[in-house]
């Protein structure tokens, strides 16, 4: 009798990336933008990407953010550059934190028929610089300075960092019932 295990190495940086495109999967994002996006991500040009659905009415109702600390990312790369499979609790690439939260997301957005979308925030070195800010939004078919829809109803709201990427947080968002 033999026994299979699923391992992988990879740099810290494409570990991080995976995560944000597996919630980039999670909401439903076109293939082809999410390329794009985690070009960002590789470039260190967002500090965070979320996806939200919305109802009939356009408001938000459940989102799902995930944020990086760049500043961390790079003092963890000094001492972990490179992560390597079997960790406890993650499939293949993708961290139990973002498989929990992009669940719960698909879930509320399948049991309440809402539409998706995405938003992200760039870094400041970007936004500090209007003219570069455009330009970094029409390549990565971004609208420049646009908004996101407003809530149902206040969210409620809940962290958490990963385990094994400190540099990660995941935080869900839902409307709260009137």
């Amino acid at each position: 009798m033999s026994v299979r295990t699923y391992t992988w190495t990879q740099t810290r940086l494409e570990t991080v990336q995976d995560q944000f495109r597996y919630l980039l999967v999670y909401g439903s994002v076109d293939e082809s933008k999410a390329d794009k996006l985690l070009l960002g991500i590789h470039r260190q040009e967002f500090e965070a990407v979320g996806i939200f659905g919305t109802n009939a009415s356009g408001q938000r109702v459940v989102e799902v953010e995930l944020e990086v600390d760049w500043e961390r990312h790079g003092l963890l790369t000094l001492s972990v550059p490179t992560l390597v499979g079997e960790l406890p609790g993650w499939q293949e690439r993708q961290a139990p934190e973002i498989r929990v939260a992009g669940r719960r997301f698909a879930e509320v957005v399948k049991l309440l028929e809402l539409t998706t979308s995405f938003w992200v925030r760039f870094v400041p070195q970007v936004t500090e610089d209007p003219a570069l800010h455009e330009q970094r939004c029409v390549f990565y078919g971004l609208g420049f300075r646009s908004g996101v829809p407003e809530w149902e109803s206040t969210p409620e709201e809940r962290t958490e960092t990963f385990l094994d990427l400190g540099e990660l947080d995941v935080t869900i968002r839902r409307a709260s019932n009137p």
